[in-house]
């Protein structure tokens, strides 16, 4: 935990007022202002502990980007052998501290919720994650809707933002103690924009070797590589390149006969528009001052744009606070000096975090690991080996694979009020295959997505003397009385202990839990929160021990708790340790019956996400495994395979082992529709299905098509 608060919504207006606006009240207010600010006028971002300050909508560009990441990791994950011993991941790699921050900026941005608990931080708010986090389903701090859905954007120029009008149309200088955080602040801006589905709007950036090397330091040799950046040697060569897209854009524009880029969704909506160029430099003189002002005026309607670091008398200047507050400069004899270039409070950030979040926007736009030089450190208790994450320390006993039918109704679990508001909210996000017809479904499977999964039905708590937790899903005590919730920090951290195999050290779930929460008062936060979870679980399960702490470490009691986390660990551990077959299959089909949902489903905790992508690797693992036991079954492998799939929408394996499985049994409608189902999932990612994919669907469907279809297969097809 840190001393103070490490990332915290905008205090009141900096001293420094921003261009344009009037001390005293202003009795108008343009669209543009109603972006960037709310409805007192103070602009909306989120300040992080560094002092580094980012705007709504590039931190909400930032969250979206981050959904994005994890979906990349998933969709080019290769299952492993049930027995392969753990190594380090780079899919589980967190993300780094900075994202951390912004994402719990984020949270304290949205409007307080009733029943919020407040002895700790907000964690109300939606767990991006998913086909539908990607289309950018993170919420303002108005509670209204996403920058890809009208919402905020990044303050980055672009004739389609609500900020066009207020851009110099030929160029920008920035001075003063902010200038340089200020341009990092637009390098991040420009390339956090666009989300998958809007292409136009995924700003390209050109920018000289020197002008990253004064803006990055020495890390600027070896940039994360991303195609949306582009460093040339010298500002020579930028301006080459700036140059031929000016006349390629001239050339469309006037071939279609319009006045903008953007004009050209409408004149060739099949064709879409060469996204926002965004010049990043030191302002020059002599010929290439010339050079530069010509073809940012040129540029202006073609979408090119330019940020100079330095006074441009050519554009317009403005002086920038280390805040990010912005001042009107001295304009006397600039030709645009009526002008205000009111762009508002601009994002300012420090090197440091300016490289990790280029990695990570890199990884979301490449879908490819980033560099490892540039990873940021991150906590040891979150980095550490997959076998910490998937947690061994739990071996419990065969007869604790025993199964009752059904899986916990919700009413029967037991959560927070606010756990449940954050619950309810991220439930908007389910992960899912994306935006397939219901026609494509029933033809892709001839069982439902859920048939490998437990039914609705209710289990008996308490079962064998323990406690029922259910934390695959919506987390809580199973039949729990509902007078009697746990807070929601409680309910976290018996998350926590249960995904780390029943233990962890009080240091660790101070750094995870309670990162933000000032020192003197993070230990007693936990002992409240410890004291809490006792008392729920001896009020649910009668007297006992169920949570014990010794040596600084506090530990589940397996014999007092039945977890389905650890049952399906269990099982796995089980179908791995068997020479039988038909244990083995029967142990597989347990652990996959207990995954229903990803772990903690719809919660935000800010540690969660590489526990749960282990997580959903393992069911992964056990899906493939018991589909190759299966393979002789093609009817029960399709039932496997198809319910993997409504898990794992990203995974081109299991489409492939599908369509196999479907054309052993003849079924040339369900391999297309199975295709079809994988490109649309994967457009949410902004990615494709692989030539082997396609190549083996055509070969599938070529194959099947030169057999005779008997009347039995065209009743089997879906």
């Amino acid at each position: 935990p840190t001393p103070e608060s490490d990332a915290t919504t905008t205090p009141a207006t900096p001293a420094t007022p921003t261009t344009g606006r009037t001390a005293a009240g202003d009795p108008e207010v343009s669209p543009a202002d109603e972006h960037r600010s709310d409805s007192q006028g103070t602009p909306r971002g989120i300040t992080l502990l560094s002092g580094s300050w980012i705007d709504l909508g590039v931190a909400l560009a930032i969250a979206a980007a981050v959904a994005l990441v994890w979906a990349h990791r998933r969709h080019r994950y290769t299952p492993r052998p049930l027995d392969a011993p753990w190594a380090d991941d780079a899919g589980l790699r967190p993300m780094p501290r900075v994202v951390g921050q912004i994402r719990r900026g984020l949270r304290r941005a949205l409007p307080e919720r009733p029943g919020h608990d407040h002895v700790g931080p907000s964690m109300d708010t939606p767990q991006a994650d998913g086909p539908d986090s990607i289309r950018g389903n993170e919420r303002d701090a108005d509670g209204g809707a996403s920058a890809s859905s009208g919402g905020p954007v990044p303050v980055a120029p672009a004739l389609a933002s609500p900020l066009s009008a207020l851009w110099p149309p030929t160029g920008l200088g920035l001075t003063g103690a902010g200038a340089e955080a200020a341009a990092r602040g637009f390098l991040i801006a420009a390339l956090a924009s666009g989300a998958p589905h809007q292409p136009h709007a995924r700003t390209m950036v050109v920018a000289s070797a020197p002008t990253a090397a004064k803006l990055l330091g020495v890390a600027a040799v070896d940039l994360p590589r991303t195609p949306r950046l582009l460093t040339t040697s010298t500002l020579a060569e930028a301006l080459d390149l700036v140059e031929t897209q000016t006349l390629h854009r001239a050339r469309l524009v006037d071939h279609h006969d319009v006045n903008t880029v953007t004009d050209l969704r409408d004149a060739d909506p099949g064709q879409p528009p060469p996204p926002p160029l965004m010049l990043l430099a030191e302002a020059p003189s002599g010929h290439e001052r010339a050079r530069v002002a010509a073809l940012l005026t040129q540029g202006q309607r073609l979408d090119v744009y330019g940020v100079l670091l330095g006074p441009w008398p050519d554009g317009t200047t403005i002086a920038v606070g280390e805040d990010g507050a912005t001042t009107p400069t001295d304009t006397a004899g600039n030709p645009h000096s009526g002008h205000p270039a009111d762009v508002g409070r601009l994002t300012v950030l420090h090197p440091a975090e300016t490289l990790d979040l280029l990695t990570t926007l890199a990884e979301s736009h490449t879908g490819q690991p980033p560099t490892p030089a540039h990873l940021s450190s991150t906590p040891a208790t979150a980095g550490n080996a997959k076998q910490d994450i998937t947690g061994t320390a739990i071996n419990a006993p065969d007869d604790r694979l025993r199964r009752t039918s059904g899986a916990p109704s919700q009413t029967g679990i037991a959560t927070s009020s606010a756990d449940a508001n954050r619950c309810a909210a991220a439930a908007d996000l389910p992960v899912r295959v994306a935006a397939d017809t219901a026609d494509d479904r029933e033809k892709a499977a001839r069982v439902t997505t859920g048939g490998a999964s437990a039914s609705d039905g209710e289990i008996t708590a308490g079962r064998d003397g323990r406690v029922q937790v259910t934390v695959l899903g919506a987390p809580g005590i199973v039949n729990a009385d509902p007078q009697r919730n746990p807070r929601a920090k409680s309910l976290e951290l018996l998350v926590y202990l249960a995904v780390r195999g029943g233990s962890a050290t009080a240091e660790a779930i101070l750094d995870d839990l309670l990162p933000d929460a000032p020192a003197r008062k993070a230990t007693h936060r936990l002992h409240t929160y410890v004291s809490d979870l006792r008392s729920v679980l001896r009020h649910n399960g009668g007297p006992g021990t169920y949570l014990t702490h010794p040596h600084h470490t506090y530990q589940l009691n397996p014999e007092r708790l039945d977890i389905d986390l650890w049952r399906m660990r269990a099982a796995i551990r089980h179908a791995t340790g068997t020479t039988d077959r038909t244990d083995r299959i029967k142990a597989l089909r347990r652990a996959l019956e207990d995954y229903r949902k990803p772990l903690a489903d719809g919660c935000a905790y800010e540690w969660l996400e590489p526990y749960r992508e282990a997580v959903r690797q393992e069911a992964h693992d056990a899906a493939v495994a018991l589909a190759e036991e299966l393979a002789d079954q093609p009817t029960e492998q399709l039932a496997v395979l198809h319910a993997a799939i409504a898990h794992h929408p990203h995974a081109e394996g299991l489409y492939q082992a599908a369509m196999r499985a479907h054309a052993r049994l003849g079924q040339l409608d369900a391999i297309r529709a199975l295709r079809r189902v994988l490109t649309r999932a994967l457009s949410d990612i902004d990615t494709q299905p692989s030539t082997e994919t396609t190549n083996l669907a055509d070969h599938l469907i070529n194959r099947t098509k030169g057999r005779a279809s008997s009347p039995g297969d065209r009743e089997a097809q879906p």
